[in-house]
């Protein structure tokens, strides 16, 4: 009992102080959606944790629950007193609001909403009883992620990590050493935040924030399609086909990867992104800045995942001129993967100028087994039926968001070092996680357009935000 209660502060705490920032951010009353504050609650929490953990490191206080837990407090009632939450309707009159629209819905989608429901429940259940039960499996997580938790934990403070030679030059008992220890802290730290509210080190207790993550990522993905007008049917479905696709039930069940969060940031980032092209929110524009810093700061592949999100900036500004940059960075990569340089070292890999045909394991992966479901023959016969669509005024700052995360896989696939990683199949999936939820919304958002609006002055109408 014990060690449930500190799973569920562990998860509650980051969450209730991301969701008060998230109300705070919805500065007025009548447009805050309690969903989306949930969905990118836990983000904007999990972040604040890792930064409360090491501002206590940076003036040398050794870290403990309670100082963590206080400063996690103390960020809530700032943010509840910026939102003045005394001017929100009461959740009982919001409970009722909901009902009354469930009960609106015809019978046939009533009963599409409630079993959608329930299957993510079972599964988010499923998954839980996964990581209670199952220990620390994942390489990666033994070679450079839960390494730097565990010996944090254990000395209270953010111990360096170095390369295997500084650590033999050095001879410091306070550096240690892993596969790859310059990797950003964020997801470690929030391993140890867990392990501190357990009061001990648990192997597989302190992958809760994966299953937290998951559950985040379903209820902003949720939001954001009523927000674009989807129905709440066809929006649960869409949620549930998200969180049920084998790879990232996968990511969490066997936890340890931080690509589960890096996808989750991106997704949120990009569903925030395109929400400010509709509306012009500041809200979103905020929400879009931080989930992009988000990906930066847990992983380092998230910096090329950031900068996709600029071009569709400027294809919202002005369709023409941001179309022509874009089809202008297009031909500048062309030209390098032709003239430039035979190696290029990038990120911790390696780009080389030499083609590498690597496309059979990625049909296999992605065609013929049962990684993603029908994900990437529904990309192909969606983008097919909505063709005229995909450069429309409402969606070319989508598309071209989506064209930058596909034209990223395939540089890294094709032309780095990278390709003996997706050759021997321990990468091919990975990195085009990162992308799965943005382009389920993609895909989502053109399924429901309906042909005579998809092209036009009538598609450039942003449509009004659903709560």
């Amino acid at each position: 009992m014990g060690d449930l209660i500190g799973v569920a502060g562990s998860v509650a705490l980051p969450w209730l102080a991301g969701g008060c920032c998230m109300l705070a951010l919805q500065r007025r009353a009548e447009q805050r959606d309690m969903i989306l504050a949930a969905g990118y609650g836990y983000l904007l929490g999990a972040l604040a944790t890792s930064l409360a953990m090491r501002a206590l490191d940076a003036i040398g206080v050794r870290w403990t629950m309670p100082l963590v837990a206080m400063q996690l407090v103390a960020l809530a009632v700032v943010a509840c007193s910026i939102a003045r939450l005394r001017s929100l309707p009461p959740l009982r009159e919001r409970w009722q609001v909901s009902r009354a629209r469930i009960a609106d819905l015809p019978p046939a989608q009533r009963l599409l909403f409630f079993a959608c429901l329930a299957l993510i429940a079972v599964r988010l259940f499923g998954l839980g009883l996964e990581l209670a039960w199952r220990p620390l499996l994942p390489w990666d997580a033994w070679a450079q992620w839960a390494t730097k938790s565990r010996v944090w934990y254990e000395y209270g403070k953010i111990a360096a990590f170095v390369d295997p030679a500084t650590w033999l030059e050095s001879g410091s008992g306070m550096q240690f050493v892993d596969a790859h220890p310059d990797y950003p802290a964020t997801v470690p730290l929030l391993q140890v935040w867990t392990a501190l509210c357990l009061g001990h080190w648990d192997e597989s207790l302190i992958n809760a924030p994966w299953l937290a993550i998951l559950a985040a990522l379903g209820l902003a993905f949720y939001a954001q399609l009523r927000r674009i007008g989807i129905g709440m049917a066809q929006a649960m479905l869409f949620t549930y086909l998200l969180l049920s696709m084998p790879f990232i039930d996968l990511h969490v069940a066997v936890a340890g990867y931080v690509d589960i969060f890096i996808a989750a940031a991106y997704g949120m980032a990009a569903m925030a992104l395109w929400q400010w092209v509709r509306l012009r929110g500041r809200t979103d524009a905020f929400l879009a800045v931080l989930c992009a810093l988000a990906c930066i700061v847990i992983k380092k592949e998230g910096v090329v995942w950031a900068l996709t999100l600029l071009p569709p900036v400027l294809v919202a500004i002005n369709r023409r001129v941001g179309l022509g940059v874009v089809s202008l960075l297009g031909v500048a990569m062309l030209v390098y993967l032709l003239f430039g340089p035979s190696e290029l070292r990038v990120l911790g890999y390696t780009l080389r100028t030499e083609f590498i045909n690597v496309s059979r394991p990625m049909f296999e992966h992605f065609f013929e087994m049962d990684n993603w479901h029908l994900l990437w023959y529904l990309t192909l016969g969606v983008i097919a039926l909505r063709w005229r669509a995909v450069f429309s005024a409402a969606t070319a700052p989508m598309t071209v968001t989506m064209l930058g995360a596909f034209a990223f896989v395939f540089v890294v696939f094709f032309y780095s070092s990278a390709a003996f990683g997706v050759a021997d199949e321990t990468l091919v999936n990975r990195l085009p996680l990162h992308m799965v939820p943005a382009l389920t919304f993609y895909l989502a958002f053109l399924w429901t357009q309906a042909p005579a609006r998809t092209s036009g002055v009538q598609s450039a109408a942003p449509r009004q935000a659903v709560q």
